[in-house]
């Protein structure tokens, strides 16, 4: 005699709906969970990826002073910038990954 699967049906269709927005649909965009503002320098424009490298000051209750890539992902930022533009930038993270949201170029 074979055990019915209903079982392990019933236990996707659970596993599907919890990974839904609450409004019946499923995504895998990032909830943000924090965001942060900070200013920096751009150092370099990585070109064929969507990452940025700035040294920046101290983020505030995100990370200490340093120089490193950022992930971006609105095409309107890369098109905003140019190597040695000193800017104002907002981040946004879901506590895993973390992307600029936002820049301003000062003048």
């Amino acid at each position: 005699m074979t055990k019915s699967p209903h079982w392990l049906t019933l236990s996707l269709i659970l596993l599907v709906s919890a990974c839904g927005n609450g409004d019946g649909s499923t995504s895998t965009e990032s909830t943000v969970t924090a965001t942060y503002e900070a200013d920096g320098v751009v150092v370099r424009i990585l070109e064929n990826s969507r990452l940025i490298q700035i040294r920046h000051g101290d983020i505030d209750g995100f990370m200490p002073a340093m120089t490193m890539p950022f992930q971006f992902r609105a095409d309107s930022i890369r098109a905003a910038i140019a190597v040695d533009d000193s800017i104002h930038f907002a981040i946004a993270t879901d506590g895993i990954d973390s992307w600029i949201t936002s820049v301003r170029v000062y003048e």
